[in-house]
């Protein structure tokens, strides 16, 4: 089961791939700290900006199987208007919580790029 706050067509604002188009893939969860406003001064990282808690936000939901999100992605993509291949853009939360080998296949079935936006703490 795969559990998503959000998902959205933007472009990419940081690094390497600056203004690329991409779909943000907002998984729920993180390794370092709840979410929730009370335990914020016990997080690792407690400067933490982001809404990771729950599926409630714009595109988010569960998904029990890889291509069902992957399908999910795809329906975010505006097609042949937009330059380049698509890519998809995992973040969280922690992504590499849900990331796993099946989605990477699926998104790749789908003709995907995967760019990972991650804390860096899991191997």
């Amino acid at each position: 089961m795969y559990s998503v706050k959000e998902c959205y067509y933007t472009l990419q604002g940081e690094g390497a791939q600056a203004g690329r188009a991409a779909v943000f893939l907002r998984f729920t969860g993180c390794n370092l700290w709840s979410g929730r406003e009370q335990d914020r001064a016990a997080a690792i990282c407690n400067f933490c900006d982001t809404d990771f808690v729950g599926t409630d936000g714009p595109g988010g939901g569960r998904f029990r199987r890889a291509e069902d999100l992957a399908t999910h992605v795809r329906s975010f993509w505006p097609g042949a208007e937009a330059a380049g291949v698509p890519y998809v853009v995992c973040t969280g939360g922690e992504p590499l919580l849900q990331l796993d080998t099946a989605l990477i296949d699926a998104f790749h079935a789908s003709g995907f790029e995967i760019g990972v936006e991650t804390n860096g703490t899991l191997p």
